[in-house]
């Protein structure tokens, strides 16, 4: 099956990061002189199973900047929601759409087509979203600090991406946009379940048939966490120290 593809590149560029990258969104950020965002499009762009390209960020600057074309760029606002909203509305017709955030420069063609053909051709679910083992993290970035969640089957980190039927984002717009903001603070995220799974979260006992079910109770949809063994999908640059480690050794 071939995806079409939504990219986030709306984000402010702010905190510690604008020390060491003035551009005004995060999107721009340049690597070897190229804009962070481009390493995503032209993964995408050279995947075997991904279609039309649509990108939600500031239009001009992207218009101005990017070298890789793409199908559509959508001005972006600053509301993370409204971004996913725009972009899914421009892709409606889809069964499903791959939906990326800008800052997973190292992310490859061939992580995203294992990843579409591993959740398309073996399960059946509205919502996929990768989660990647510690050990695997640690061993390809020993050196990156990241927030991991304890479960029954492990100890993961969330990504940065997801395969999403558009009806999903119409039928639970609001839920989904906490998810969606909350996706890296797993704390955050238990609330929305109820007292009974952050109790079983804190002690590390719960599990993820039950959060899928839970969710699947919540929303109407149903959810499938991926267990992926690739943590590119994880490093997005949003420290110094991220931003430091790709220009000194993963990109030249």
């Amino acid at each position: 099956m071939i995806v079409d593809v939504l990219i986030l590149a709306g984000a402010r560029n702010k905190d510690s990061l604008k020390e060491f990258a003035l551009t005004e969104h995060e999107a721009l950020i340049e690597i070897a002189d190229i804009p962070m965002v481009e390493y995503v499009i032209k993964a995408a762009k050279k995947s075997k199973k991904t279609g039309k390209i649509v990108v939600v960020g500031p239009y001009k600057e992207l218009k101005d900047s990017l070298k890789e074309e793409v199908d559509l760029i959508i001005d972006s606002v600053d509301s993370m929601k409204e971004n996913i909203s725009r972009g899914i509305n421009s892709l409606k017709g889809n069964k499903y759409i791959l939906m990326l955030t800008c800052d997973i420069p190292l992310i490859t063609p061939e992580i995203i087509d294992d990843f579409i053909e591993t959740c398309l051709n073996d399960y059946e679910a509205d919502i996929y979203y990768p989660i990647i083992p510690k050990e695997k993290n640690l061993a390809k970035f020993p050196a990156v600090k990241r927030t991991y969640f304890h479960l029954t089957e492990g100890v993961f980190t969330g990504g940065n991406m997801v395969i999403i039927k558009p009806d999903v984002i119409s039928g639970a717009f609001e839920l989904l946009g906490k998810v969606i903001a909350w996706r890296k603070k797993p704390w955050k995220l238990s609330k929305l379940l109820g007292m009974k799974f952050i109790f079983k979260f804190v002690i590390g006992h719960l599990s993820i048939d039950e959060i899928e079910d839970a969710v699947s109770d919540i929303i109407g949809f149903k959810g499938q966490f991926m267990i992926s063994e690739y943590p590119e999908i994880g490093f997005d640059v949003d420290k110094p120290s991220d931003l430091q480690l790709m220009r000194d050794k993963y990109i030249l």
